[in-house]
């Protein structure tokens, strides 16, 4: 695999989770142990349109950069880590609950971390 792949892949995966918020938000939000209100509709609106944008420019970023991609390879390697932080924040805080979406999610998160790390040393 190459960077690009990689980018590509990650970039497919945030497209992926996208459809689900956009489609079956309730479902998503219950996997987290949250209830889907009027409320929190316009601020998942915003996330949802957010991590878009970040999806879209994570797959031209490949295009754009192919013969240098190892110069933003450990940025998007910190990059990863974010929603780790923000998660880890969240449940140590009490905000939702520990729940297996939390291992999950956040293992997808360090293992792109990982292999953009691992991947820009090549």
């Amino acid at each position: 695999m190459n960077l690009q792949l990689l980018m590509r892949i990650y970039a497919g995966l945030m497209g992926v989770m996208l459809l689900g918020g956009l489609f079956a938000p309730e479902a998503m939000m219950e996997g987290f142990g949250m209830n889907y209100t009027k409320e929190v509709k316009p601020v998942l609106h915003f996330a949802l349109m957010s991590q878009g944008l970040f999806a879209l420019l994570t797959f031209f970023v490949s295009s754009w950069m192919a013969d240098d991609l190892q110069k933003v390879a450990p940025a998007f390697a910190a990059l990863s880590l974010a929603p780790v932080l923000m998660n880890t924040y969240h449940v140590v805080s009490g905000v939702v609950p520990l729940v297996g979406a939390f291992y999950v999610e956040n293992g997808i998160w360090v293992a792109f971390a990982a292999m953009f790390f691992v991947y820009s040393k090549k």
